[in-house]
């Protein structure tokens, strides 16, 4: 695909930026994330009281009317990253969601407390994440869809 905004052809990986692990751990240092964290590619636990699990949140591209994913982390309960664990290979698509805070500080967005409605999937997908309603830049722009400029934007601090 082409982007509108600079005419770069622009791969199908680059429609999508993710996080390695939530803010919380990534500020670690790596003595001090041996130490308190316990990490997986789609779980982790700090201290053995904050609970965090991967998924996936999809937004709309104003004018290009393709998705772009934020692969991202939720601070969730324990109880939420105990049944999480318990559906890991499983079905968990006729769960009922659960609740979890954004735990990474998104390019283009001010560090917020946002909301979100966890949506358990099929074993093999992670997690769809879905912001709940706030007055924030970002639940608007997850609702009404990225503006192209702003999507650039973001794109080319990871391109390369």
């Amino acid at each position: 695909m082409k982007c509108p905004c600079c005419g770069k052809e622009v791969e199908p990986h680059q429609m999508d930026v993710a996080f390695g692990l939530p803010d919380a751990i990534f500020a670690l240092s790596e003595e001090q994330r041996d130490a308190r964290a316990k990490t997986h590619a789609d779980f982790c636990s700090l201290d053995g009281k904050r609970y965090f699990i991967r998924g996936v949140m999809y937004v709309t591209v104003q004018e290009l009317g393709t998705k772009f994913g934020w692969g991202v982390w939720a601070e969730v309960s324990e109880e939420t990253f105990d049944r999480y664990h318990e559906l890991y290979d499983k079905d968990g698509s006729n769960e009922p969601p659960a609740a979890g805070i954004l735990a990474n500080t998104l390019p283009g967005y001010t560090a917020i407390e946002q909301p979100l409605e966890i949506h358990f999937g099929p074993a093999d997908k992670r997690p769809i994440f879905k912001p709940t309603p706030t007055e924030s830049e970002f639940y608007h722009e997850q609702i009404e869809g990225l503006p192209v400029r702003k999507w650039h934007s973001i794109i080319e601090q990871y391109a390369g």
